[in-house]
């Protein structure tokens, strides 16, 4: 197991240890029925999650934490200390689906290298998790995306992809050039066949015509 399979469970751990309590707060004290629902669905769902953690750090001797990050604790006073269902509702959808975008990236990076079997299972399961309980938070209408942080695209990652699939840039350009190539030949054999079948049909024509000769016409009397 790997520093970032590691880190995967303890990403996962510490997010269930604050989003439990939260969507268990969103249960009660949420007002919206769309909000209420999200809260239980993110409760048991992070359960379940908790439950495999658990069960994959004691077959491996990962010692998790026991209590959430300090951001995360913050954020759970932030919604204890709304004073409206409105505001706790707001603080609640727009905290969560932070937190989600977040995990999501993270979950996505080792599900793609990670070489242990039990944790790319793991993280294909909480990839699915969290990209539903970022569909349903963006249900309630709540988020406020303008706040979210903007997506980066690391410029190392694409070279890295390139690397691993052996492609430099004189490659890129012989693919390029081989398959204009292809292209061009394909054009000329169908240029050439249609070619062919409109001599065949002239031809034809005109062994038609030598075979079956217009009838003389009578002399006008």
């Amino acid at each position: 197991m790997s520093d970032s399979d590691r880190d995967l469970l303890n990403r996962v751990r510490q997010a269930g240890l604050w989003e439990m309590p939260s969507g268990d707060m969103a249960r009660v004290r949420a007002q919206t029925p769309q909000v209420r629902d999200v809260g239980q669905t993110l409760m048991v769902d992070h359960g379940r999650l908790d439950v495999q953690v658990r069960q994959l750090a004691a077959k491996y001797g990962v010692v998790l934490p026991d209590q959430a990050t300090a951001d995360q604790q913050s954020w759970l006073a932030e919604e204890r200390a709304a004073t409206t269902t409105s505001d706790f509702e707001r603080v609640f959808v727009n905290r969560l689906r932070a937190a989600h975008g977040v995990i999501f990236a993270v979950i996505a990076q080792v599900r793609a290298g990670t070489r242990n079997d039990d944790i790319r299972a793991f993280a294909a399961t909480a990839n699915q998790v969290v990209l539903r309980h970022i569909s349903l938070l963006e249900s309630t209408g709540l988020v406020d995306y303008n706040a979210l942080p903007q997506p980066t695209v690391s410029s190392t990652a694409a070279t890295s992809a390139a690397s691993a699939l052996n492609l430099g840039s004189m490659d890129i350009a012989t693919s390029v050039a081989l398959g204009l190539l292809v292209c061009g030949a394909t054009l000329l054999v169908l240029w050439l066949i249609r070619n062919s079948a409109r001599r065949r049909h002239r031809s034809g024509e005109n062994h038609a015509r030598d075979r079956d000769p217009e009838p003389a016409k009578e002399p006008v009397r």
